[in-house]
């Protein structure tokens, strides 16, 4: 049957009309102006402009004229769009590309922030529920995660390390060190098949960039995040960031060049999370005021229909960042035709955060607790419990890579390419927690105290605004820091290690955008991976409470908590929680379960990868063909450890899994130049995503929640990767004055989709039945992402109006409709619309002004709502992101002598990061602020000769 483009809804109409206004409004000037086109167009532009103009003459055709302009403050700002679109006109494939100069134009410290700015990418937050989400972490490319898109740096695959997916955290990356970020999205044979939605390359400053004229550039800026307070320190006080590159050629004939950059930043922000509970999220009841779905089973009833949030969960989340990064690079013209590199790349990305967390409890409590007096959208509890805890935590996570390669032209259309890379990243997270309940708590050694609710936490809740309010009848029962039990001490160490190697060997004859006729490549690829995950867990949990309270280990804070009527954040000291465990040791006990916690969770994983790859190519002035086949074999296997109980006894086995997968992936495309200044691409692929690292690991993870039920993660051995056919349509009309109108279609047909499935029910733990929460990755039946992307780039309006001359604008829009078939834990399948991280719509403009010395750039980015987890039996417990606005502004001055001073705010309008949930998608799952950063700074960039 016959499937057609779907778009998500009528309120797309609008962002549609946007396009549309703005693409029709521009036709009639540029049709006015296209006599004149021909002498404002410029080539491809890496080469420096003599480099460019020997291509030419190889390739015997004439350079486009050059129009010098009257006015040198055009000219200037052009170059923030020029390279981007001659790049993009110069590829045969559906891509897009961000430069250095595009960055540097707005306050973009890293690879996430800038490429946000493609069209039809998006950023993602991490989803965990131990860490704040105040920095987007991956990208997302046409709808597909970060697990599976591919980014290299310079075409070399670098190691990532993140405890949930193979994605690269993207957000540790200085945009310091980008030349060019290029986004592939369409696919070619030559490169690597994980690749869904599409593949980012990092491209890197070469010292033979502009001639090889020395370059040198230092800029250094201080910050100021919101809510950081006063400073105070240099610990606590003013963010600073400091970045550097140079390059020279040397050597007798100038042959060796040297490429040096480095970065470091540090910052501090305070992220205010306002939560229901991390499962379930919201309770139902019966008209008699019973709970009608218990917080240990969840379950289908819904009741009166009337939701209300099991838990006011609150998080003081501080925050310290510390990044410091490089990269070397050592190049060699050892004749005309052959080129060699050799270059190291670090990043190192330090976090030190402290997360004050606050629970204010309806219904998560054993024992009955009945809603009275319930309305609509307020009620009333007779019981109550409230927690409060400290986690102090430390992040140090460090990618080291070395890579090199070299291109020998055999002849004038021949080429031979040799890359390797390895690749090494390592993840050290230890954490150290201490809770406190206020509640009727029952002890039992080497296990987790039960709760019950107790009268002095009655409370009142009003469901009326989008964040639930709560009121306690007694709130000095709260601030009674005597009332405050010890629950646990804990401590957790995470370590991940992550690294790959890589061999790749190309030849090609008569393949490039020069090239005419009949032209092949051919290659290999070799790739190596290696990935293992430990956890070391241990916590103490009180055997009898005796006098021990939080006044001796806490306080209040001048911080309220957000819609509870002005109650104070109640703070858990992390030294004073730990010197009471010390001074009272025989009141507390080693936790059964800290040897099952500590094995429980480790896994190591290998891959080796090998593929071949050729294909075939066609190219006139006005059609440029490509067919070509890649063959992956994948072989991998996972080691983790699996429990085993008889007689009441636990034990561990070390089980290995082992498996392969290989794919004979085709991909092919045409492109037309049916006028000049107009391209049409067609081209359709297949792709894989390889799954995550532990959806292989033979384990399952147990851990107790307090009300008595179990939260189960389960791997699954058997998963395959996805796989999908790509069919890609697209137009791009190249205007005067550096602009670009484009329109693509894509359309993605996924089959082995994989998703987690969350599923409530019953699982033998510790010889008992118990409820239990099972999450566990499968493959669904199908799935599909189709999309339409829309652009419209001018680098100047000089053309309309002198007065316009210095303005300039880019503006992209990207409407997506997908579909995921998800297996019900009752086997049934329910049709989902969305896939993970996909947003439905994503828009970005930006308009930059430069007259004289001045300049100016503002930014607006907006990712619609987006499916973040799916429950398997109960659709209205499925979370979704919100959709987010971002404005930012960078202005600069140019004070002469190579020196520039800048101003910028990144998120002008303090946009949090919200998550929804419920039936109709209005409910609050979570909402974490996100605050203004400010930065003030100075460039100093010299003219070297």
């Amino acid at each position: 049957m016959q499937q057609t483009l779907e778009l998500p809804g009528a309120k797309q109409g609008i962002h549609l009309s946007i396009m549309a206004w703005a693409i029709c409004a521009a036709v009639p000037a540029l049709a006015e102006t296209a006599a004149t086109q021909d002498t404002l167009q410029t080539p491809a532009t890496d080469p420096a402009p003599a480099e460019a103009s020997d291509k030419a003459r190889e390739s015997g055709r004439d350079m486009p004229r050059v129009h010098r302009m009257d006015s040198v403050n055009v000219t200037a700002q052009r170059s923030q769009t020029q390279t981007a679109v001659a790049t993009k006109r110069n590829d045969n494939r559906v891509m897009d590309v961000l430069t250095r100069e595009q960055i540097n134009s707005l306050p973009d410290t890293t690879v996430n922030d800038a490429v946000k700015r493609v069209t039809g990418v998006s950023t993602s937050f991490n989803a965990d529920t131990i860490n704040g989400r105040d920095d987007a972490v991956f990208v997302t490319i046409r709808g597909l995660d970060a697990a599976y898109n591919n980014v290299t740096i310079d075409g070399a695959p670098w190691a990532s390390t993140d405890q949930t997916s193979r994605g690269a955290r993207t957000n540790v990356l200085s945009a310091t060190m980008v030349k060019k970020l290029e986004v592939y999205k369409t696919w070619q044979p030559d490169l690597d098949p994980n690749a869904v939605g599409g593949s980012i390359n990092i491209t890197t400053r070469s010292a033979f960039d502009n001639g090889g004229k020395p370059f040198f550039q230092v800029s250094g800026g201080l910050g100021h995040a919101d809510a950081t307070g006063k400073v105070l320190s240099g610990a606590d006080g003013l963010a600073r960031k400091i970045n550097t590159v140079f390059s020279t050629t040397f050597g007798p004939t100038s042959a060796l060049g040297l490429v040096i950059a480095a970065n470091y930043e540090k910052k501090n922000t305070v992220s205010v999370g306002h939560m229901t509970t991390d499962q379930v999220f919201y309770s139902y009841y019966n008209p008699d005021g019973t709970i009608a779905n218990p917080s240990s089973t969840g379950g289908p009833n819904t009741g009166n229909g009337i939701p209300v949030p099991q838990q006011d969960k609150n998080w003081l989340y501080y925050k310290n960042i510390e990044r410091i990064g490089g990269n070397i690079k050592l190049e060699a013209k050892f004749s005309r035709d052959v080129y060699g590199f050799v270059g190291v790349d670090f990043n190192d990305d330090n976090v030190h955060a402290t997360r004050n967390e606050v629970i204010i409890d309806t219904s998560r409590s054993t024992g009955p607790n009945p809603v009275v007096n319930q309305t609509q959208t307020s009620g009333h509890f007779n019981l109550g419990e409230a927690e409060a805890g400290n986690m102090l935590s430390q992040v140090d996570r460090s990618m080291k890579t070395v890579r090199g390669g070299l291109d020998w032209k055999l002849g004038d259309n021949q080429k031979l390419s040799l890359r390797s890379s390895f690749s090494q990243a390592a993840d050290r997270n230890p954490q150290r927690l201490a809770k406190y309940v206020y509640g009727n708590l029952k002890y039992a050694p080497g296990a987790y105290p039960s709760i019950t609710g107790v009268p002095g936490l009655a409370m009142d809740y009003n469901t009326s605004g989008f964040n639930p309010s709560f009121n306690l009848a007694n709130p000095d029962n709260f601030t009674n820091q005597n009332n405050w039990k010890p629950f646990y001490w804990r401590i957790d160490n995470i370590r991940i290690d992550d690294r790959v190697g890589n061999l790749k060997l190309d030849y090609r004859q008569n393949v490039g955008t020069d090239a005419r006729g009949l032209g092949y490549a051919v290659g290999a690829d070799y790739r190596a991976l290696g990935h293992s995950y430990s956890k070391y867990y241990n916590m103490y949990t009180p055997t009898n409470a005796g006098n021990l309270t939080l006044a001796d280990a806490g306080y209040l804070s001048g911080v309220p908590l957000p819609y509870s009527g002005g109650l104070p954040f109640v703070i858990v000291d992390d030294s004073a929680a730990w010197n009471q465990l010390a001074q009272n040791g025989s009141l507390a006990g080693a936790y059964s379960a800290n040897l099952a916690n500590s094995l429980q969770n480790n896994y190591s994983h290998h891959e080796q990868a090998a593929s071949v790859y050729g294909l075939a190519t066609y190219q006139t002035d006005r059609i440029a063909a490509m067919f070509g086949l890649r063959q992956d074999y994948t072989n991998l296997n996972t080691t983790g450890n699996v429990r085993n109980t008889a007689n009441g006894t636990t034990s561990w086995q070390s089980v290995t899994r082992r498996s392969h997968y290989d794919y004979l992936l085709p991909a092919a495309s045409l492109v037309l130049s049916p006028v000049d200044n107009v391209k049409l691409k067609l081209a359709y692929s297949e792709t894989i995503g390889r799954p995550n690292f532990d959806a292989y690991a033979p384990n399952s993870s147990i851990s107790e929640n307090s009300d008595g039920s179990i939260t189960v993660k389960q791997g699954n051995p058997d998963i395959k990767p996805r796989k999908s056919n790509n069919f890609d349509v697209s137009t791009e009309w190249y205007l005067p004055h550096n602009g670009l109108a484009s329109v693509a279609l894509f359309r993605k047909k996924i089959s082995n989709e994989i998703y987690t499935l969350t599923s409530t029910g019953q699982f033998s733990y510790g010889g008992e039945s118990r409820p239990a929460f099972i999450t566990q990755p499968l493959n669904s039946s199908a799935s599909q992402v189709n999309g339409i992307e829309m652009s419209l780039v001018q680098g100047t309006l000089g053309w309309l109006s002198p007065y316009l001359s210095g303005f300039g604008f880019s503006v992209n829009e990207t409407l997506m409709a997908g579909r995921l078939n998800a297996t019900q834990s009752n086997g049934s399948t329910r049709t989902i619309k969305g896939l993970i991280n996909q947003p439905d719509h994503i828009t970005n403009f930006s308009v930059f002004y430069k007259y004289r010395k001045f300049g100016v750039t503002l930014a607006y980015n907006r990712v619609g709502e987006s499916l973040r987890q799916i429950d398997s039996a109960y659709a209205h417990q499925d979370v979704y992101w919100k959709a987010r606005d971002q404005w930012d502004l960078q202005a600069s001055y140019d004070a002469g002598r190579g020196w520039r001073t800048w101003f910028s705010v990144a998120n002008l309008t303090s946009s949090p990061i919200v998550s929804v949930t419920g039936k109709d998608r209005n409910l609050l799952k979570d909402n974490f602020s996100a605050g203004r950063v400010f930065w003030l700074g100075l460039t100093y960039t010299p003219k070297l000769h």
